[in-house]
């Protein structure tokens, strides 16, 4: 399905003389100011694409392209004001945007895997000390090469998402193709939702956070075959145009809306849609992460989880991440999420499997022989001499009690001479790890009507308990 992109040529959004005046003043200011210097291979070309270089040859009638050609600049909606640039505008005058206006900044970064913004670094750091929140974007090539390979290129800039309260979420740049193999690079609309998952899995795996993603209605419904799943995560519009128009499929809101490509910042103009205080709270919070997680029970440990990447969930056949909270936690999903909470530490898995039930090209092999080699799990012996590891079996309450204590490395602790729990007897072969994790405050059980507490021992362990687990022995001892 990948291909090796061919030279063709470039949308223009400039003159040519015009695109000439901008590089030399680009090179000139960048002089000027101590940046890195520019050189003719800098110049915008194959491989620089901005966000929304494509637009005006290809949107459709149905989006009222006269009214995008013609909008005008000085038509601002109401929002925050911000920008985005790439090596089109070169050196930009950080002080005079902010002056004007711009609250935030998103910087291209990066295209397929092939092309880096030269100017990115100057870009990016200028804006955030002109006082701007600012973010990286990045102009996706879905028949290039895989989502999660250009997800990983992107990251090598060093504009990951963190919760400091400057930073913008990673922007997925979904567009036309601008080297002629149609709206939608070729691919089927089954084959464009199955890239976007694998770029949004791996930015979140790697960040904590769902990219944004950058489109048009348009693009969309024609591309990803009006796709609902992706509602989640944020959406930036781009319709140049006094109104943002129907949004695509699965999504009620927009986050960010690119309403004009000139105007009085450089680069295209964009609102945030809300106040100033809900931009920084934007910037802050990661969000939603999975889109059947929305105010129960266990909502804020289970975001947590998603956030640390610990479980990044299902994705489903229309886009949707899920994380099937009340699903039973398998084995060897419990030595990927343990795994995961240690810091995913290094470790070189053994070339012989040490359980039968195990093949070495098991997609947790490397967590499940790293749970081994911490004494964490060692399985059972089986009648014949072998070990197995069981890895579908559910975890039950008592084996997850006696995993978090052997993962917090076995703390001396003296077990109460009574039990806690009426289901719970002292001898009982996990009473000192079911104890040690009540007093620890990791799970308290149920209060039972009758006035006793229960810890249901046998029980297997939801995925949605598992995460509240995990979030609370977290809170209390912190990675190992």
């Amino acid at each position: 399905m990948f291909r090796t992109l061919t030279p063709a040529k470039t949308p223009s959004r400039f003159s040519l003389g015009a695109k000439v005046a901008a590089f030399l003043l680009a090179a000139a200011t960048l002089a000027a100011s101590g940046a890195e210097a520019a050189t003719a291979a800098e110049e915008p070309g194959q491989g620089d694409h901005a966000m929304g270089s494509t637009l005006r040859d290809n949107e459709s009638e149905g989006q009222d392209l006269a009214t995008i050609q013609d909008a005008s600049p000085l038509a601002v909606p109401q929002g925050v004001r911000g920008m985005d640039v790439s090596s089109h505008q070169g050196g930009v005058d950080w002080s005079k945007a902010a002056a004007n206006g711009a609250k935030f900044a998103y910087v291209k970064a990066s295209e397929g895997t092939g092309y880096s913004n030269p100017y990115f670094s100057a870009q990016y750091a200028g804006a955030a000390a002109a006082g701007m929140l600012r973010g990286a974007y990045h102009f996706a090539l879905p028949n290039a090469s895989s989502g999660a390979a250009q997800a990983n290129y992107f990251l090598q800039s060093g504009a990951a998402w963190k919760p400091d309260g400057r930073t913008l979420p990673a922007l997925l740049d979904l567009e036309y193709s601008p080297y002629g193999d149609g709206a939608c690079y070729g691919m089927t609309p089954g084959q464009m939702v199955a890239w976007i998952s694998d770029f949004s899995t791996t930015i979140l795996a790697r960040t904590g956070r769902l990219p944004a993603i950058y489109t048009t209605t348009d693009w969309w419904n024609r591309c990803t075959g009006k796709a609902s799943g992706f509602g989640n995560h944020p959406l930036h519009i781009a319709r140049w145009a006094s109104t943002p128009g129907a949004l695509p499929a699965g999504w009620k809101t927009y986050t960010l809306w690119q309403h004009a490509d000139s105007g009085v910042f450089p680069g295209d103009q964009n609102v945030y849609n809300g106040t100033l205080t809900q931009l920084k709270s934007f910037a802050t919070n990661p969000g939603p992460i999975f889109s059947d997680i929305s105010g129960g029970q266990f909502t804020t440990e289970i975001n947590w989880l998603g956030s640390r990447g610990i479980s990044t969930g299902w994705t489903e056949s229309n886009g949707a991440r899920t994380y099937r909270p009340l699903a039973p936690v398998a084995r060897d999903a419990m030595a990927a999420f343990m795994y995961r909470l240690a810091g995913s530490p290094s470790f070189t898995p053994p070339a012989k499997s040490p359980f039968a039930d195990v093949a070495t090209n098991n997609p947790f092999y490397k967590q499940i022989t790293w749970l081994a080699s911490k004494g964490i799990s060692t399985g059972w012996s089986e009648a014949n001499g072998t070990k197995t590891y069981r890895p579908l079996a559910p975890v039950a309450r008592d084996a997850m009690a006696a995993f978090m204590y052997r993962l917090a490395g076995s703390p001396a602790y003296t077990p109460p001479a009574k039990s806690p729990f009426a289901d719970v007897a002292t001898n009982n072969p996990f009473y000192k790890q079911i104890t040690w994790l009540a007093a620890s405050g990791i799970s308290t059980g149920w209060a039972e009507a009758n006035g006793t507490r229960t810890y249901r021992p046998l029980e297997p362990v939801a995925r949605d308990a598992m995460a509240a687990f995990m979030s609370r022995y977290n809170a209390r001892f912190g990675s190992k």
